[in-house]
This record gives C-alpha cells, structure tokens and sequence, in this order.
C-alpha cells in the first residue's frame, strides 16, 4: 500500500483488525505474535483462513517466516501469508524459498465519499441479529462451498463484536446475497461480499455494497475501504473506490516441513 496515502497505515490497521473479528473461531481458533507476524489459526483446520499478517518484521525475514510456518506446522496447518505489494523484496523472495506460492493480487480500494442511503433496490437486506439469521447468511454460498458448521460458529462469535456489521439480502424470501462491514472510528472495511450463483450479473452486488456503505455512514464512518478480487474492481470503482496499494496473497496447500 502506497505510504503516501494518508489512511494507508490506519487501513492496514483495520483490515487486521477485522481479520481477528471476522476469521476466527471464538474457541477453536488461536492468535499468536511470532517473530513480528501476527499469526492466526481459524479453528477450521486446513483452510485459506489461516494467515499470517505482517507487523514489525525486524531482522532476516528468512528465519522470521520459517518460525512463523514453524507454528502454523505444529498445528498441522497450512497457512497463507498477506503482504503488502511494497514490502520489502527479500520478505517476497522468502516467502517462495520455504514454499509459499502466489495465490492472488488483491487490490485494496478506498471509498472517501460515501453513499447515502439508496433508493429501494430488489432485495430485503436485513441485518444479522440471531441464529437463524446467521444459518441464512452462511446458506448462501452452499453451492459452491461446502456447508462447514464451523464457519457459521465464526459468524456467531462475529455477529457479537460491538463493530461488526452483518447483512443479509432476500429475494422473494431466499437468501441471495450477503456482505460485512467493520467499523473502525471513522473509518469503515467491508468484507465477504458474496451473491448466490444464481442471482449474479443483475446488480445484486452493488445493492448490497450501497447498502452497507449507507449503514456505516449512518453511524459515523466517513471513509471505507476493502480488498478486492481483481473481477470486482469494475463494480468498485462504479461506486467511486479507488485503488490505493494492494496485497499479495502467498500461501501453501498443507503444513511446509
């Protein structure tokens, strides 16, 4: 993320920040600072969930990673790595010598004027508020995804933390659509933004990010931010988001000996 951006510190902050809320299982799951990572196991065993985010990495980061794939290796897990695109090469380069390969570059785009509320769309978005609620927002990507009782125990334990927002949108009594926001002060992150297979290409997406962008406003935040997949850049950037940095996501399939 470019440091020039005067919010590019307190995004990297608050993507951390909402990655402990909404990526962990309130029991299962474990958090640990290891060698200036911050380290986190998802409770769901192997997953792209585990991850490791870089804080202050001081020293070689070659035995800094191998410590860090060290923990993730004691808990039998695999685990992925979220660098910003600018951190330094040698951190990059060690990555790929202890096994870790790029998965994806996320780019990470921020919203500094935000929506109002929208005129009524074609979805009943409603706001996560209990169990059942929680069973209709992991419903939605079922079909893509296998049903893990397990995330929906994460979801649970998200719906709980006083920042986290969740949404779910309805089309004629179905759950279709859901998204996350985090509120930060000021500043919001949204996250998870998912449309059923089904109900995609018809503007599902944006009404659902309209949507949370008008809840974050109402309640103070006067900026949002998010990483994004590179095929939903366009839907952003209609919306205003400009693309600031970006993350580089490396990971492994299994733990790294």
């Amino acid at each position: 993320m470019p440091r020039s951006h005067p919010l590019a510190h307190r995004i990297a902050a608050a993507m951390r920040e909402a990655t402990l809320a909404l990526g962990r299982h309130p029991v299962l799951g474990d958090v640990a600072e290891v060698a200036g990572f911050t380290c986190i196991d998802a409770g769901l065993g192997v997953s792209s969930a585990n991850v490791a985010l870089p804080g202050s990495v001081e020293g070689p980061a070659m035995p800094a990673l191998r410590e860090v794939a060290a923990w993730f290796a004691a808990r039998g897990l695999n685990f992925r790595v979220d660098l910003p695109a600018d951190a330094p090469s040698d951190l990059m380069a060690a990555a790929m010598t202890i096994g870790l390969r790029f998965r994806e570059r996320q780019p990470v785009m921020l919203l500094e004027r935000l929506w109002p509320e929208p005129l009524p769309g074609k979805l009943d978005v409603r706001p996560v508020a209990d169990d059942r609620d929680v069973e209709d927002f992991c419903a939605i990507d079922t079909l893509e995804f296998e049903d893990d009782p397990l995330l929906a125990s994460i979801i649970a334990a998200a719906r709980e933390h006083p920042a986290v927002r969740l949404l779910t949108g309805f089309l004629e009594g179905r759950p279709v659509a859901r998204i996350a926001a985090m509120l930060h002060g000021d500043l919001a992150t949204l996250h998870s933004l998912y449309v059923h297979p089904a109900f995609r290409r018809g503007g599902l997406g944006t009404e659902m990010t309209l949507r949370a962008i008008a809840l974050v406003r109402s309640e103070g935040a006067a900026a949002a931010a998010l990483a994004s997949t590179l095929a939903a850049v366009p839907l952003y950037e209609r919306l205003g988001f400009q693309t600031i940095g970006a993350t580089i996501v490396m990971g492994c399939d299994s733990p790294l000996p």
